[in-house]
């Protein structure tokens, strides 16, 4: 009996120094991270209202021209991100990464759900695209709809399934590829997470067609909800909706478990 104890207590004592391990490890890594980042002068940096102009013209220039749903559709500007940014900013959980000259090289944006916040339920019921596009923007948000649906992305819905008050959803993350050095993505996604702890959301949430985007948030611990392959996304008469896709292009949405 006492010998089955004294196992027990050395299993127990060999997590723990495990566990010890594991996260002074990661401390040390982190320290490393951090003075490459202040080596190259790169900074990150909470977004604020007055940003919003900036992070709007980064998304123009970087995001837009990448993003396989407006390549699609011939989208260079949209003005509807004006207001989109605008609302990402309020939740106060968006980042930015600048360069040693002070320019935008990144941006990790994202809004709150909060449970039992039936106003913005009610307001994220109507599609910006709607009010603000024409023409090949509208085209485009209306195709981004039909996507996520497919997914069955639904930030609400995930309250059921997780054991929280808050969800970080709707993840962009967009990086430049003028960044100096390797790693802004994911030091970008670990400043955004941090932000979203300190307003208790429990839960991260992205839906993406960009592959990098994809691996950057694998890499940082977040697990596969849904997958649509793009080349099997086709309208009625069997042409494809995004024809910027190639065969390997997906879109999926991904979520991590934040420990508050």
């Amino acid at each position: 009996m006492s010998s089955t104890s004294t196992t027990s207590v050395e299993s127990s004592s060999e997590v723990n120094l495990g566990d010890e391990i594991r996260e002074r490890t990661g401390q040390f890594l982190q320290k490393i991270s951090d003075n490459i980042f202040a080596s190259a002068g790169i900074k990150f940096i909470r977004i604020e209202i007055e940003h919003s102009k900036l992070v709007t013209q980064f998304l123009t220039n970087n995001f837009l021209p990448t993003d396989l749903i407006s390549k699609s559709y011939g989208v260079i500007e949209d003005d509807s991100l004006d207001s989109v940014v605008e609302n990402f900013i309020k939740d106060e959980i968006c980042v930015m990464a600048t360069d040693k000259e002070g320019d935008l090289i990144g941006v990790f944006l994202s809004s709150i759900y909060r449970r039992g916040d039936w106003l913005k339920k009610l307001s994220s019921n109507i599609s910006v695209g709607s009010i603000f596009d024409r023409g090949n923007a509208a085209e485009a948000h209306n195709v981004n709809e039909k996507l996520l649906q497919l997914l069955g992305y639904n930030v609400w819905g995930m309250f059921d399934g997780h054991d929280c008050q808050a969800i970080a959803g709707d993840i962009l993350l967009c990086i430049s590829t003028k960044s100096p050095v390797p790693g802004v993505g994911t030091e970008l996604v670990r400043h955004g997470e941090i932000a979203a702890k300190e307003k208790h959301c429990g839960l991260a949430v992205c839906a993406t067609t960009n592959i990098h985007v994809q691996r950057v948030l694998r890499d940082c611990g977040y697990v596969l909800r849904s997958v649509v392959v793009l080349c099997d996304f086709k309208d009625e008469d069997g042409s494809l909706f995004i024809k910027a896709a190639d065969e390997d292009s997906s879109a999926r949405v991904l979520l991590k478990n934040l420990k508050i």
